[in-house]
Order: structure tokens, then C-alpha cells, then sequence
């Protein structure tokens, strides 16, 4: 039996096949349509009619973070099977998720329940959650996880391009980048995460060239270790495979891109258009 269970939520943009061959377990967030029922992320709404109702009928969308008892209720039944349960969540800076499942672990001080900021989100976390399932089914301790944990945390880096600021701002995660807002048409600001927080890199005009940048920053964050990476878009297909071949001709790559299509919650936030990579180390001790 693995003794330990891996927990983390919809924000991770995790492909559902991986979900699935890793054993992961996922708690929504979920996504609101104006005054309409909220939504959970990728289980009442899925990707593709989410960005039909974003993009297609103009439809504002806000989010919600799990509460605390839908948390201890994934967590009971967990620490029912028995194990420890390592819950890694989105950046506390973007998300109230981390204190939902803080306050849910501690409602159940019987079970062994670890509780971890990522300080990232999408595949930046989901990267975090498949390599720790992954130690988990090779049978390694909680203590060991934690290590690996910790050790992705402080290296991953996720860039990012979108094609406006609006949805950033109207949801209030647009950090340090309010300094880009008000740019000129066709100018693409490029992002990253930094301490948990959004944050501005620099401004390029033109897709191509936003793609260009973000592969090269991306190669330069790596200073050309192997690295593990992933490529995530908000409905854009042909923009991902563009960045696919930069990345793929520019960093050095331990293995294939994981593909990720941001979902309903990242998606609200980051609207239609966005690209990013995200990239961690294969230099860590796995």
C-alpha cells in the first residue's frame, strides 16, 4: 500500500491522463458566471466550454477556492486508507486554497497531514505534484517527498506571456505587473512568478517575439542544465506548438514538454491567448 498520498487542487492544469497514472488526488476550485451556480474546475465545466463562454459570449467569470470541509473530506477519506498525506497547493499569494487546507488538516489532528505552499500555480505546481507522486509510488518517506518538495519549490520558474492585463487586474492578481497596464496595442507583456506574486519582466511587440522571449528567458533562467519543462496556453494550439519548437531547439531538455492547457480557474484570471513555460532543474537528487 503507498504510505503516502499526494493531494492538490485544479490549479495545477494537470492533463487528466497524468492524473490518473500518477494517483493524484484533485480538489477543485471553482469558477462563477456572473450570480449563476459555481462551477467546479474541470469536473462541472471542462476546458474547451469554458473559453467557448470566455471568448465566444464575452461572459465575465470570478473564481472560489475550496473550503475547509470540502478539503477535510478528501483528506478523512485519505487518511482512512491509511499513510500520510501531503496536500501542494497554489501560491498563498494568488489563493486563499493553502489556508482552506491548513484549517482543514487541522479539524482531523489524528491524521498525518502536510500542508505545502508551492508558490507557483498551473503546471508549475503540477510539475511539484507529478514528481512527488511519483516518490511516492517508488515507496520513499514522507520525509523524503518533503525534500524533493522543497528542493522544486525553490527551483521552478514560470514564464509567461498573455495577450492583456485586463483579466490579471479585474481579479486582483496582477501584482508588481500594474506597471505594465495601459501598454499599446500588439504589445505583449511578459510575466513571471516571483515570492508567490506575479511580476513584470518586459514588454514585447508582436506573438512571435513574445514567444521568442519567453523561450530565451527561459533558457537563460537554466543556464543550459537539463531541465524538466512544461508548456501551457489558454486556448491556443497554434502558439503552443510555435513555443514547443523554440523550447525544444533552445533549452536542454531532460524529457518531452509536458502540454497543458490552463483550465477555468487560471484561465478567468489569465483570459484567452496566454503562453507560458515552465521549467525546474533535472539536477535535483530524485
Amino acid at each position: 500500500m503507498q504510505s503516502v498520498h499526494i493531494v492538490t487542487d485544479s490549479t495545477a492544469d494537470l492533463p487528466k491522463n497524468l492524473v490518473r497514472e500518477s494517483g493524484i488526488t484533485v480538489v477543485p476550485l471553482k469558477v462563477i458566471f456572473g450570480s449563476a451556480e459555481a462551477l467546479r474546475d474541470s469536473v462541472d465545466i471542462e476546458t474547451a466550454e469554458f473559453y467557448r463562454r470566455q471568448v465566444e459570449k464575452q461572459e465575465l467569470s470570478t473564481t472560489s477556492q475550496p473550503t475547509p470541509s470540502e478539503f477535510a473530506e478528501v483528506y478523512k477519506d485519505l487518511s482512512g486508507q491509511g499513510g500520510s498525506i501531503i496536500s501542494i497547493h497554489i501560491s498563498s499569494g494568488l489563493s486563499g486554497t493553502v489556508q482552506s487546507a491548513r484549517i482543514a488538516a487541522g479539524m482531523l489532528p489524528e491524521a498525518d497531514i502536510e500542508v505545502v505552499d508551492s508558490r507557483v500555480v498551473s503546471m508549475g505546481l503540477g510539475l511539484i505534484v507529478l514528481e512527488a507522486a511519483r516518490a511516492a509510488r517508488e515507496g520513499k518517506t514522507k520525509a523524503e517527498i518533503m525534500s524533493i518538495i522543497s528542493c522544486m519549490v525553490d527551483q521552478t520558474r514560470v514564464i509567461f506571456a498573455v495577450d492583456t492585463l485586463e483579466y490579471l487586474a479585474r481579479g486582483g492578481r496582477i501584482g508588481r505587473a500594474q506597471a505594465f497596464l495601459g501598454t499599446l496595442l500588439n504589445i505583449r507583456p511578459i510575466l513571471h512568478l516571483k515570492d508567490g506574486l506575479v511580476h513584470p519582466l518586459e514588454k514585447v511587440r508582436g506573438k512571435s517575439r513574445a514567444i521568442d522571449r519567453i523561450a530565451q528567458i527561459a533558457a537563460d533562467s537554466m543556464g543550459g542544465r537539463p531541465v524538466y519543462c512544461s508548456l501551457v496556453h489558454g486556448m491556443d494550439p497554434t502558439g503552443m506548438e510555435q513555443l514547443r519548437q523554440k523550447a525544444v531547439a533552445m533549452l536542454n531538455l531532460a524529457s518531452e514538454p509536458v502540454i497543458s492547457e490552463l483550465g477555468a480557474v487560471v484561465g478567468t484570471h489569465t483570459g484567452p491567448g496566454v503562453l507560458g513555460i515552465i521549467c525546474v532543474g533535472s539536477g535535483l537528487t530524485f
